[in-house]
């Protein structure tokens, strides 16, 4: 992640704070306490990732751990109960979960292996990439937007029957295209 993701991250979780405003008041705030914590936590693992000398001997250990460190708070991230108002946040965060475990994994097999594979880290950047951006499609769904960007489709649900319901308000779900083979050289 670079610097302008982490303003975002963090400017995220001090947005969590207003969201209370409406629905079910007890899962919002846990909700949004979930979510900094989230937050605070992936924005410490990056910037002390980012801090590795990459000259020193340890520093390809150093940095499998912290993206292990990394996958279990996207993990957690996926586990979260998520508030009926961001529904549509349950999705991407399993998505996110996934892209991020295979990044891992394949990162794990680039500096755990006697050679470099070059292929295997172009897939691993790709897997790593895709997981931000759920998490940026994440961002921009807490912050009440509508996020944009290649492949993605919004799906506004209608209600059929309104005397066959009591509820004040509709979800929106957020769809985007997936793309299914993975090659890092086309895109």
């Amino acid at each position: 992640m670079n610097c302008k993701q982490i303003k975002m991250i963090l400017i995220c979780a001090v947005s969590l704070l207003f969201l209370t405003g409406c629905g079910n008041k007890q899962a919002l705030e846990s909700y949004e306490e979930q979510m900094s914590t989230f937050f605070t936590n992936i924005a410490s693992l990056d910037s002390d990732m980012n801090a590795i000398d990459a000259s020193s001997d340890n520093a390809q250990t150093q940095l499998l751990s912290y993206l292990d460190a990394i996958e279990t708070e996207f993990i957690n991230l996926a586990a979260l109960e998520v508030p009926v108002e961001f529904l549509s946040v349950e999705t991407l965060a399993d998505e996110a979960a996934e892209n991020m475990s295979q990044a891992v994994s394949l990162y794990h097999q680039v500096f755990e292996s006697e050679t470099y594979d070059s292929t295997t880290a172009l897939v691993a950047d790709e897997y790593y990439s895709r997981a931000n951006i759920r998490l940026q499609y994440i961002i921009s769904i807490l912050h009440g937007e509508i996020p944009e960007g290649d492949n993605i489709t919004v799906t506004m649900e209608d209600k059929l029957n309104q005397n066959d319901s009591e509820e004040d308000s509709v979800p929106v779900t957020e769809t985007h295209g997936e793309i299914e083979t993975l090659n890092p050289l086309e895109d």
